[in-house]
């Protein structure tokens, strides 16, 4: 569980990081991350983050093993998967960070995603991908919906992964949170 959660934790680290106001939008479907990162040069959807000390937490919220025969055993995984909220505190400074890139966020999530359908615009972003998992027959399906401004962002990650071994199917949300606190602590 704490496998499948990690790629997805680094993945929303660069989101986290790069959130701004967005000035303009872009919706696709059915398309490659190249045709995303093509899509997202041209509209330009974000604009600069405020810079400063920045608290950051994820949180999973939610988590089924449904190939993971019920009982104790079973609570006990998933209880332990959702006692942990992750926070830390960050400064930027010295780098303009504009709005996330979404080629970058999910091409750390696995080798090849495809988007189904992505908007991202007016400090709102949603969308709908495909991934392929490390190992033959893995796939990841993922829904991303959040927004992000100047100095916040909320991000929820709803993600199924399914490896080739149905037994080993983890499905699970992931809430990741941020504001800008105030200047960097020197």
């Amino acid at each position: 569980m704490r496998a499948s959660a990690m790629p997805l934790a680094a993945a929303a680290l660069v989101l986290l990081t790069g959130a701004g106001q967005a000035s303009d939008g872009f919706t696709v479907t059915d398309v490659s991350a190249a045709q995303v990162a093509d899509a997202y040069a041209k509209a330009k959807p974000g604009g600069p983050m405020r810079m400063g000390q920045w608290e950051r937490s994820i949180e999973l919220t939610a988590l089924d093993l449904p190939g993971v025969p019920a009982g104790p055993e079973r609570d006990a995984k998933i209880a332990a998967a959702k006692g942990e909220k992750k926070v830390d505190s960050v400064c930027h400074s010295g780098t303009v960070l504009a709005a996330p890139e979404p080629a970058q966020i999910f091409e750390i999530m696995g080798s090849d995603c495809h988007y189904k359908r992505l908007t991202m615009g007016g400090g709102k972003f949603e969308g709908t991908l495909d991934c392929k998992g490390d190992a033959p027959g893995d796939t990841v399906d993922v829904a991303v919906s959040g927004s992000y401004a100047a100095e916040r962002f909320a991000i929820r990650l709803d993600v199924d992964r399914k490896p080739a071994d149905p037994a080993q199917r983890v499905v699970m949300t992931m809430l990741l949170n941020g504001h800008r606190t105030g200047e960097c602590a020197q």
